[in-house]
């Protein structure tokens, strides 16, 4: 077990000391090189926050988009979604607790697509749309939401009920934990 940690800790040093060195040119260099850099950094410009269609099948990654947009990439393609389901459905009602419903039901009970890779993101959120849809479960799961958000563990009122709502969340989470540690001696 030591050697492992050995092992690992000189690989990292290495990389470490990989990764910091730098080529120092003489000053007869840098002057030289000084006007081609300024041409080819000129070319190379991009626009500091490019917008990334929706439809562009690339999957993007955080070295493609910028830090502070890229929860803007999943939030762009679920629009996108929730105007094509509006679309489609001539969906009327109120529509903003739709990314609740969604992310929920991504998080609990099927697995969605990275919402960096909007392509597919914007594919799952217009299936499960489409699914509650046409089920007849999408207004129940609007008013199963809104019932929440005004229950007893949401918001300021989880503050007055701390003890009990802590109690739930511990006990959703080891159930969670039970149900996952089945799935994976089943497989």
């Amino acid at each position: 077990m030591k050697t492992k940690y050995l092992i690992f800790a000189i690989a990292f040093a290495i990389f470490c000391a990989g990764c910091s060195e730098k080529k120092e040119k003489s000053q007869d260099q840098q002057q030289t090189d000084v006007p081609a850099t300024k041409t080819s950094a000129k070319k190379k410009t991009k626009a500091k926050n490019p917008k990334i269609p929706l439809d562009s099948s690339q999957i993007l990654t955080y070295k493609d988009i910028d830090q502070s947009d890229s929860i803007m990439v999943g939030i762009r393609a679920f629009d996108a979604a929730e105007k094509e389901f509006v679309k489609r459905w001539n969906y009327a009602k109120d529509t903003d607790l739709f990314i609740d419903i969604v992310g929920k039901i991504c998080r609990e009970s099927r697995k969605c697509a990275s919402r960096l890779d909007s392509v597919a993101y914007k594919n799952d959120v217009a299936s499960i749309l489409d699914s509650l849809m046409h089920n007849n479960l999408l207004d129940a799961a609007v008013e199963a939401r809104i019932q929440e958000m005004n229950g007893p563990c949401f918001g300021d009122n989880y503050n007055k009920n701390k003890k009990k709502c802590d109690e739930e969340s511990e006990e959703r989470v080891r159930k969670m934990v039970i149900e996952d540690l089945k799935r994976n001696r089943e497989k």
